[in-house]
């Protein structure tokens, strides 16, 4: 019973738009007729669940060394919120990123004491952001994998500027906010921990 379910299910699913009149049947035929023989829809649907099986043994942990099912107390619950580059000029670079790539500004911090900024970007609905903006920096921090570009004023106008290395060498830019914890990886990166009831109170000043 549950089987047949399933399967009626499927086919509402997938033959939704076989109801269109098509130019090869009259006027008083039916338009339920499926798309292909069942058993060619079976045949199909199997050869589906195959593949779909195959690429997840790919993934499985038997065949990744080191992936784990379960995180690690310390760190349950924690997900990736943002990658930070360095930029030359913040009016070309949020062109590219906001027409180019269709994401929106989430937050700007300022830090004039350090003479830099940061531009947080995502592809969120700006729309459902709180109007406070403390409690919209809280509310940026919330949202997953977003892209944190830091400009360090002057570097726009400045001729003799070259350009920021990749990442991996220095001026690494990594530890000007303060209450902000970093951790490293294997491969030296440094990752940046916060907490979201307490980043609203340190960025305060710069919201």
């Amino acid at each position: 019973m549950a089987s047949s379910l399933i399967t009626s299910t499927l086919s509402r699913s997938l033959f939704r738009f076989t109801t269109k009149p098509s130019p090869l049947l009259s006027s008083s035929s039916s338009y339920s007729i499926p798309f292909f023989p069942s058993n060619t829809k079976t045949k199909e649907l199997n050869r589906c669940r195959l593949l779909s099986m195959a690429f997840a043994h790919k993934e499985s942990l038997e065949n990744n060394p080191g992936l784990q099912a379960t995180p690690d107390e310390a760190t349950k619950g924690y997900f990736l919120q943002q990658t930070m580059f360095r930029i030359k000029d913040p009016k070309v670079s949020l062109d590219f990123y906001s027409r180019v790539l269709g994401m929106s500004l989430l937050k700007r911090l300022d830090f004039p004491e350090m003479k830099f900024s940061l531009y947080f970007l995502g592809y969120e609905d700006t729309a459902s952001a709180p109007p406070n903006i403390v409690h919209r920096t809280v509310w940026t921090f919330g949202q997953k994998a977003t892209l944190e570009l830091t400009h360090n004023w002057g570097t726009e106008s400045d001729p003799e500027f070259k350009g920021y290395h990749n990442g991996n060498s220095e001026p690494r830019g990594f530890g000007k906010m303060k209450g902000i914890a970093f951790i490293k990886d294997p491969d030296g990166y440094w990752i940046e921990i916060f907490d979201l009831k307490l980043i609203g109170q340190v960025t305060s000043d710069a919201a």
